[in-house]
């Protein structure tokens, strides 16, 4: 793996976004569906890796873990403004998600 950190910008992530929903319009509507190309993404491009598939295998369970980490730290950033917006709803803005009911799916805002 790359030693190099990597930047994730506001930019990127709506970039990212539009380009799936312009492949799949349900996307914009459905954060799991997009969550499902991007994961698809992945594994199609992981597909190429070049080494074995014991080493391909590994890579992607780095990834995953990785996606975890992300998402963990991303969360935990979110809380302040997660109650917040508890307190005084607002309206959804697109690329967002609503909070919901079921507590694995939550207010989604990029900074």
């Amino acid at each position: 793996m790359s030693e190099e950190s990597i930047q994730i910008h506001d930019d990127l992530i709506a970039g990212v976004l539009d380009v799936i929903v312009r492949h799949d319009t349900r996307a914009e509507a459905d954060m799991m569906l997009g969550l499902q190309y991007l994961a698809a993404v992945i594994g199609y491009i992981a597909a190429s890796y070049p080494g074995p598939t014991s080493e391909r295998d590994g890579l992607l369970e780095h990834l995953a873990a990785f996606s975890k980490h992300v998402s963990d730290d991303r969360a935990a950033s979110l809380q302040p403004q997660q109650q917040q917006t508890q307190q005084q709803p607002q309206e959804a803005v697109k690329g967002q998600s609503e909070a919901t009911e079921d507590p694995a799916m939550g207010i989604w805002k990029p900074e």
